[in-house]
Protein backbone atom coordinates (compact mmCIF):
# COMPACT_ATOMS: atom_id res chain seq x y z
CA UNK A 1 0.00 0.00 0.00
CA UNK A 2 1.67 3.12 -0.51
CA UNK A 3 2.15 5.99 2.02
CA UNK A 4 -0.56 8.12 2.77
CA UNK A 5 0.38 11.50 0.88
CA UNK A 6 0.64 13.94 4.43
CA UNK A 7 3.77 16.09 4.59
CA UNK A 8 6.73 13.98 6.29
CA UNK A 9 8.67 14.83 9.17
CA UNK A 10 11.71 14.33 10.37
CA UNK A 11 11.27 12.45 13.61
CA UNK A 12 12.78 13.96 16.79
CA UNK A 13 11.98 12.24 20.08
CA UNK A 14 12.69 15.63 22.16
CA UNK A 15 9.76 17.53 19.62
CA UNK A 16 6.94 17.41 22.01
CA UNK A 17 4.52 17.29 18.90
CA UNK A 18 5.88 14.19 17.48
CA UNK A 19 6.01 12.54 21.35
CA UNK A 20 2.22 13.85 22.13
CA UNK A 21 1.60 12.13 18.82
CA UNK A 22 3.84 8.44 19.46
CA UNK A 23 2.19 8.81 22.89
CA UNK A 24 -1.89 9.32 21.34
CA UNK A 25 -1.24 6.45 19.03
CA UNK A 26 0.47 3.91 21.42
CA UNK A 27 -2.26 4.98 23.80
CA UNK A 28 -4.98 4.32 21.83
CA UNK A 29 -3.69 1.06 20.19
CA UNK A 30 -3.31 -1.14 23.59
CA UNK A 31 -6.74 0.34 24.39
CA UNK A 32 -8.16 -0.76 20.76
CA UNK A 33 -6.16 -4.08 21.21
CA UNK A 34 -7.85 -7.38 22.68
CA UNK A 35 -4.92 -9.75 22.15
CA UNK A 36 -4.31 -13.28 23.22
CA UNK A 37 -1.16 -12.02 25.06
CA UNK A 38 0.17 -11.59 28.19
CA UNK A 39 -0.47 -8.27 29.44
CA UNK A 40 2.67 -6.88 29.91
CA UNK A 41 3.68 -7.93 26.57
CA UNK A 42 1.51 -5.66 25.18
CA UNK A 43 3.68 -2.56 24.66
CA UNK A 44 6.37 -4.53 23.52
CA UNK A 45 4.41 -5.66 20.89
CA UNK A 46 2.41 -2.65 19.85
CA UNK A 47 5.71 -0.26 19.39
CA UNK A 48 5.69 -1.81 16.19
CA UNK A 49 2.35 -1.22 15.47
CA UNK A 50 3.05 2.15 16.20
CA UNK A 51 6.07 2.58 13.99
CA UNK A 52 4.19 1.18 11.14
CA UNK A 53 1.10 4.51 11.85
CA UNK A 54 4.22 7.19 12.20
CA UNK A 55 5.65 5.78 8.85
CA UNK A 56 2.72 5.62 7.26
CA UNK A 57 0.24 8.27 8.44
CA UNK A 58 -2.12 6.16 10.15
CA UNK A 59 -4.22 6.60 13.00
CA UNK A 60 -2.76 9.72 15.61
CA UNK A 61 -0.50 11.01 12.67
CA UNK A 62 -3.54 10.57 10.16
CA UNK A 63 -5.37 13.01 12.23
CA UNK A 64 -2.20 14.93 12.86
CA UNK A 65 -1.80 15.17 9.04
CA UNK A 66 1.69 14.26 9.58
CA UNK A 67 3.98 11.17 8.91
CA UNK A 68 7.54 10.32 9.87
CA UNK A 69 8.70 7.80 6.63
CA UNK A 70 12.33 7.96 8.58
CA UNK A 71 10.92 7.08 12.10
CA UNK A 72 12.50 3.67 13.80
CA UNK A 73 11.09 1.57 16.10
CA UNK A 74 13.67 3.10 18.76
CA UNK A 75 12.41 6.49 17.76
CA UNK A 76 8.93 5.65 18.81
CA UNK A 77 10.23 3.59 22.04
CA UNK A 78 12.04 6.80 23.23
CA UNK A 79 9.32 9.52 22.17
CA UNK A 80 6.97 7.41 24.06
CA UNK A 81 9.16 7.75 27.00
CA UNK A 82 9.63 3.79 27.93
CA UNK A 83 13.24 2.14 28.41
CA UNK A 84 14.53 0.82 25.23
CA UNK A 85 16.69 -1.84 26.53
CA UNK A 86 13.80 -3.30 28.82
CA UNK A 87 11.89 -3.15 25.52
CA UNK A 88 14.71 -4.82 23.51
CA UNK A 89 15.22 -7.22 26.20
CA UNK A 90 11.83 -8.39 26.30
CA UNK A 91 11.36 -8.80 22.60
CA UNK A 92 14.97 -10.95 22.94
CA UNK A 93 13.74 -13.33 25.65
CA UNK A 94 10.71 -13.77 23.63
CA UNK A 95 12.97 -15.10 20.39
CA UNK A 96 15.47 -16.50 22.65
CA UNK A 97 12.91 -18.91 24.15
CA UNK A 98 11.73 -19.86 21.03
CA UNK A 99 15.08 -21.08 19.68
CA UNK A 100 15.35 -22.81 23.32
CA UNK A 101 12.26 -24.69 22.90
CA UNK A 102 13.26 -25.70 19.81
CA UNK A 103 16.53 -27.58 20.93
CA UNK A 104 13.90 -29.10 23.32
CA UNK A 105 11.22 -29.96 20.17
CA UNK A 106 14.16 -31.60 18.60
CA UNK A 107 14.69 -33.80 21.93
CA UNK A 108 10.75 -34.86 21.74
CA UNK A 109 11.01 -33.79 24.99
CA UNK A 110 7.62 -31.91 24.90
CA UNK A 111 4.51 -31.46 23.47
CA UNK A 112 3.19 -27.99 24.90
CA UNK A 113 3.83 -24.75 23.46
CA UNK A 114 5.24 -23.78 26.68
CA UNK A 115 8.99 -23.30 27.94
CA UNK A 116 8.87 -23.62 32.46
CA UNK A 117 4.99 -22.69 32.13
CA UNK A 118 5.18 -19.72 30.06
CA UNK A 119 3.58 -20.25 26.71
CA UNK A 120 6.28 -19.17 23.88
CA UNK A 121 5.45 -15.16 22.58
CA UNK A 122 3.26 -14.68 25.42
CA UNK A 123 0.34 -16.30 23.49
CA UNK A 124 -2.57 -17.14 25.85
CA UNK A 125 -4.14 -19.53 24.24
CA UNK A 126 -0.89 -21.70 23.78
CA UNK A 127 -1.50 -22.64 27.47
CA UNK A 128 -3.78 -25.60 27.20
CA UNK A 129 -2.52 -26.96 23.11
CA UNK A 130 -1.00 -29.87 22.60
CA UNK A 131 0.99 -30.15 19.66
CA UNK A 132 3.32 -32.60 17.69
CA UNK A 133 6.43 -31.23 18.12
CA UNK A 134 8.56 -32.41 14.45
CA UNK A 135 5.45 -30.87 13.02
CA UNK A 136 5.95 -26.73 14.98
CA UNK A 137 9.22 -27.25 13.87
CA UNK A 138 8.34 -27.98 10.12
CA UNK A 139 6.46 -24.74 10.18
CA UNK A 140 9.17 -22.95 11.84
CA UNK A 141 10.89 -23.86 9.19
CA UNK A 142 8.57 -23.37 6.48
CA UNK A 143 8.18 -19.81 8.21
CA UNK A 144 11.72 -19.12 8.21
CA UNK A 145 12.34 -20.13 4.18
CA UNK A 146 8.84 -18.10 3.04
CA UNK A 147 9.95 -14.87 3.63
CA UNK A 148 13.62 -15.50 2.05
CA UNK A 149 14.16 -13.31 -1.14
CA UNK A 150 16.20 -16.35 -2.88
CA UNK A 151 13.63 -18.89 -2.12
CA UNK A 152 11.05 -16.59 -3.84
CA UNK A 153 12.85 -16.05 -6.61
CA UNK A 154 13.68 -20.08 -6.98
CA UNK A 155 9.82 -20.60 -6.97
CA UNK A 156 8.96 -18.06 -9.96
CA UNK A 157 11.71 -20.45 -11.82
CA UNK A 158 10.20 -23.36 -10.12
CA UNK A 159 6.71 -22.58 -11.87
CA UNK A 160 7.60 -21.06 -14.91
CA UNK A 161 6.84 -17.55 -14.11
CA UNK A 162 3.14 -18.70 -14.57
CA UNK A 163 0.07 -18.42 -11.63
CA UNK A 164 -1.93 -21.51 -11.80
CA UNK A 165 -4.09 -20.01 -14.41
CA UNK A 166 -1.15 -19.56 -16.50
CA UNK A 167 -0.79 -15.72 -16.48
CA UNK A 168 2.27 -14.29 -15.92
CA UNK A 169 3.31 -14.63 -11.92
CA UNK A 170 4.37 -11.71 -9.79
CA UNK A 171 6.40 -12.14 -6.28
CA UNK A 172 8.40 -9.09 -4.60
CA UNK A 173 10.76 -10.01 -1.75
CA UNK A 174 13.90 -8.21 -0.15
CA UNK A 175 16.27 -8.78 2.63
CA UNK A 176 16.80 -7.50 5.77
CA UNK A 177 20.24 -5.60 7.37
CA UNK A 178 21.33 -3.81 9.87
CA UNK A 179 22.95 0.00 10.07
CA UNK A 180 24.52 1.34 12.80
CA UNK A 181 22.50 4.90 14.34
CA UNK A 182 24.96 7.10 13.32
CA UNK A 183 25.37 6.23 10.06
CA UNK A 184 21.39 5.84 9.49
CA UNK A 185 21.40 9.27 10.38
CA UNK A 186 24.06 10.67 8.34
CA UNK A 187 22.06 8.77 5.69
CA UNK A 188 18.75 10.67 6.56
CA UNK A 189 20.58 14.10 6.55
CA UNK A 190 21.11 13.65 3.23
CA UNK A 191 17.58 11.67 2.29
CA UNK A 192 14.82 12.08 4.77
CA UNK A 193 13.04 9.57 2.36
CA UNK A 194 15.98 7.19 2.59
CA UNK A 195 14.54 4.39 4.89
CA UNK A 196 11.30 4.22 3.26
CA UNK A 197 13.56 4.14 -0.34
CA UNK A 198 15.39 1.13 0.74
CA UNK A 199 11.97 -0.94 1.32
CA UNK A 200 10.13 0.96 -2.00
CA UNK A 201 12.37 0.39 -4.76
CA UNK A 202 14.46 -2.38 -6.41
CA UNK A 203 18.21 -2.73 -5.38
CA UNK A 204 20.70 -4.54 -7.38
CA UNK A 205 23.18 -6.77 -6.66
CA UNK A 206 25.40 -4.09 -7.74
CA UNK A 207 23.29 -1.87 -5.44
CA UNK A 208 24.19 -4.29 -2.30
CA UNK A 209 27.66 -3.89 -3.49
CA UNK A 210 27.19 -0.22 -2.79
CA UNK A 211 25.34 -0.82 0.58
CA UNK A 212 28.18 -2.37 2.05
CA UNK A 213 30.09 -0.20 3.24
CA UNK A 214 26.96 1.53 5.32
CA UNK A 215 26.27 -2.09 7.16
CA UNK A 216 27.69 -3.21 10.22
CA UNK A 217 28.29 -6.50 11.92
CA UNK A 218 25.56 -9.17 13.19
CA UNK A 219 26.97 -8.46 17.16
CA UNK A 220 25.99 -4.76 17.02
CA UNK A 221 23.87 -3.85 19.55
CA UNK A 222 22.38 -0.46 19.25
CA UNK A 223 21.75 -1.58 15.33
CA UNK A 224 18.85 -0.77 13.57
CA UNK A 225 17.07 -3.23 11.29
CA UNK A 226 16.24 -1.95 7.62
CA UNK A 227 14.36 -3.62 5.00
CA UNK A 228 16.13 -3.62 1.25
CA UNK A 229 13.78 -4.29 -1.40
CA UNK A 230 15.22 -7.02 -3.89
CA UNK A 231 12.44 -6.92 -6.59
CA UNK A 232 9.16 -4.85 -7.04
CA UNK A 233 5.92 -6.94 -6.51
CA UNK A 234 3.45 -8.25 -4.73
CA UNK A 235 4.84 -10.90 -1.44
CA UNK A 236 2.92 -13.50 0.24
CA UNK A 237 -0.27 -13.82 2.98
CA UNK A 238 0.67 -14.57 5.92
CA UNK A 239 -2.52 -16.02 6.97
CA UNK A 240 -3.19 -18.03 3.55
CA UNK A 241 0.62 -19.57 4.44
CA UNK A 242 -0.72 -20.97 7.84
CA UNK A 243 -3.72 -22.35 6.05
CA UNK A 244 -1.82 -23.76 3.64
CA UNK A 245 1.19 -25.27 5.92
CA UNK A 246 -1.93 -27.09 7.35
CA UNK A 247 -2.90 -27.85 4.36
CA UNK A 248 0.05 -29.58 3.20
CA UNK A 249 0.47 -31.59 6.26
CA UNK A 250 -3.12 -32.75 6.46
CA UNK A 251 -2.54 -36.11 5.69
CA UNK A 252 -0.75 -36.35 8.87
CA UNK A 253 -3.43 -35.85 11.46
CA UNK A 254 -5.06 -33.06 13.09
CA UNK A 255 -2.30 -32.58 15.59
CA UNK A 256 0.07 -32.70 13.06
CA UNK A 257 -1.61 -30.04 10.35
CA UNK A 258 -2.79 -27.93 13.37
CA UNK A 259 1.03 -28.04 14.60
CA UNK A 260 2.42 -26.83 11.29
CA UNK A 261 0.06 -23.78 11.49
CA UNK A 262 0.99 -22.83 15.28
CA UNK A 263 5.08 -23.58 13.93
CA UNK A 264 4.52 -20.75 11.16
CA UNK A 265 2.61 -18.71 13.49
CA UNK A 266 5.70 -18.38 15.92
CA UNK A 267 7.88 -17.98 12.97
CA UNK A 268 6.02 -15.52 11.94
CA UNK A 269 6.34 -13.88 15.60
CA UNK A 270 9.76 -14.47 15.58
CA UNK A 271 10.20 -12.07 12.49
CA UNK A 272 8.51 -8.96 14.05
CA UNK A 273 10.04 -8.96 17.35
CA UNK A 274 13.38 -9.27 16.13
CA UNK A 275 12.98 -5.80 14.23
CA UNK A 276 13.96 -4.36 17.92
CA UNK A 277 16.33 -6.82 20.20
CA UNK A 278 19.38 -6.45 21.93
CA UNK A 279 21.04 -8.47 19.57
CA UNK A 280 19.84 -8.47 15.98
CA UNK A 281 20.36 -10.17 12.76
CA UNK A 282 21.06 -10.12 9.04
CA UNK A 283 18.28 -11.59 7.82
CA UNK A 284 15.86 -12.06 11.12
CA UNK A 285 15.99 -14.97 13.98
CA UNK A 286 13.41 -16.70 11.23
CA UNK A 287 15.62 -16.97 8.54
CA UNK A 288 18.71 -18.09 10.98
CA UNK A 289 16.18 -20.61 13.13
CA UNK A 290 15.54 -22.51 9.92
CA UNK A 291 18.72 -22.88 8.57
CA UNK A 292 19.87 -24.54 11.27
CA UNK A 293 16.61 -26.40 11.64
CA UNK A 294 17.20 -27.65 7.88
CA UNK A 295 20.50 -28.60 8.65
CA UNK A 296 20.10 -30.77 11.97
CA UNK A 297 17.13 -32.31 10.56
CA UNK A 298 17.05 -32.72 6.53
CA UNK A 299 13.79 -34.73 6.52
CA UNK A 300 12.10 -31.67 8.07
CA UNK A 301 11.24 -30.15 5.21
CA UNK A 302 12.08 -30.42 1.45
CA UNK A 303 12.65 -27.74 -1.49
CA UNK A 304 9.62 -28.34 -2.69
CA UNK A 305 7.76 -28.03 -0.07
CA UNK A 306 9.14 -24.40 0.59
CA UNK A 307 8.33 -23.68 -3.20
CA UNK A 308 4.62 -25.03 -3.30
CA UNK A 309 3.85 -23.34 0.30
CA UNK A 310 5.23 -19.93 -1.55
CA UNK A 311 3.09 -20.74 -4.94
CA UNK A 312 0.07 -21.63 -3.15
CA UNK A 313 0.54 -18.29 -0.91
CA UNK A 314 1.41 -15.62 -3.24
CA UNK A 315 -0.75 -12.60 -3.30
CA UNK A 316 -0.01 -12.52 -7.34
CA UNK A 317 -1.22 -16.29 -7.61
CA UNK A 318 -4.58 -15.82 -8.01
CA UNK A 319 -7.47 -13.05 -6.50
CA UNK A 320 -6.05 -11.11 -3.67
CA UNK A 321 -5.42 -12.38 -0.33
CA UNK A 322 -4.68 -10.33 2.47
CA UNK A 323 -1.79 -10.76 5.07
CA UNK A 324 -2.32 -10.17 8.50
CA UNK A 325 0.30 -8.47 11.09
CA UNK A 326 1.29 -10.60 13.68
CA UNK A 327 -0.87 -8.46 16.02
CA UNK A 328 -3.72 -9.12 14.19
CA UNK A 329 -3.48 -13.15 13.99
CA UNK A 330 -3.48 -13.04 17.77
CA UNK A 331 -6.09 -10.89 18.09
CA UNK A 332 -9.54 -11.35 19.15
CA UNK A 333 -12.18 -10.49 16.72
CA UNK A 334 -14.75 -8.55 17.82
CA UNK A 335 -18.35 -9.33 15.99
CA UNK A 336 -16.82 -12.81 15.26
CA UNK A 337 -19.06 -16.10 16.65
CA UNK A 338 -17.17 -17.36 18.84
CA UNK A 339 -14.79 -14.45 19.92
CA UNK A 340 -11.16 -15.71 18.97
CA UNK A 341 -8.25 -14.67 17.38
CA UNK A 342 -7.52 -14.48 13.54
CA UNK A 343 -5.35 -17.80 13.31
CA UNK A 344 -7.73 -19.66 15.52
CA UNK A 345 -10.45 -19.24 12.98
CA UNK A 346 -7.87 -20.19 10.21
CA UNK A 347 -7.57 -23.23 11.90
CA UNK A 348 -11.63 -23.46 12.17
CA UNK A 349 -11.93 -23.65 8.55
CA UNK A 350 -8.72 -25.84 7.93
CA UNK A 351 -10.18 -28.25 10.28
CA UNK A 352 -14.04 -27.38 10.01
CA UNK A 353 -14.57 -25.59 6.42
CA UNK A 354 -16.28 -23.50 8.49
CA UNK A 355 -15.42 -18.96 9.28
CA UNK A 356 -17.90 -16.58 10.72
CA UNK A 357 -18.24 -13.30 9.32
CA UNK A 358 -15.45 -10.75 10.25
CA UNK A 359 -13.06 -8.44 8.56
CA UNK A 360 -9.65 -9.31 8.39
CA UNK A 361 -6.01 -7.89 8.39
CA UNK A 362 -5.48 -4.17 8.02
CA UNK A 363 -7.52 -3.59 5.15
CA UNK A 364 -10.86 -5.75 6.48
CA UNK A 365 -11.29 -7.97 3.91
CA UNK A 366 -14.38 -10.02 4.36
CA UNK A 367 -13.76 -13.38 5.76
CA UNK A 368 -15.93 -14.57 2.99
CA UNK A 369 -13.67 -13.17 0.44
CA UNK A 370 -10.83 -14.44 2.27
CA UNK A 371 -11.80 -18.19 2.68
CA UNK A 372 -13.29 -18.41 -0.92
CA UNK A 373 -10.10 -17.70 -2.32
CA UNK A 374 -8.36 -19.80 -0.18
CA UNK A 375 -10.77 -22.43 -1.02
CA UNK A 376 -9.58 -21.95 -4.60
CA UNK A 377 -6.14 -22.52 -3.64
CA UNK A 378 -6.56 -25.91 -1.63
CA UNK A 379 -8.30 -27.38 -4.84
CA UNK A 380 -5.69 -26.09 -6.90
CA UNK A 381 -2.93 -27.64 -4.52
CA UNK A 382 -4.69 -30.52 -4.27
CA UNK A 383 -5.31 -31.18 -8.04
CA UNK A 384 -1.21 -30.56 -8.87
CA UNK A 385 0.94 -33.54 -9.48
CA UNK A 386 2.63 -32.72 -6.08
Amino acid sequence: MPPFSAPFLVPDTRDSSFKSLVKTDLSLTVMESQLSLERDLYEALLVQSVLGHAQEGHKAFFQGGVRYPSATITDIIEAADLDVEKIKGTRQRLIDEVFSWAELAQGDTTNRLLLEGRPLLGIGFFQNIEVDPWFVLKGLALAGCMDNYGWRMKTFERFGGRTREGEPFEIGGGETYLLEPEVLQDRLQENPLYIEQLGLHEHTEADLVQLQSTLTTDSSPNAEVVYVRRKAGPGTSDDTAMIMGGVMTQQEGEKQARSTVLGLLIGDGLDTYDKCVLHPVTGGYDEMLALQLREKLPDLVSDEEIMQLIYSAAKGNGNYVVSSSHKRLIQIMQGADPLQTTIEHHLKFLEQGDYPRFRIGFERMASEEFYEEVRKRITAYQESAF
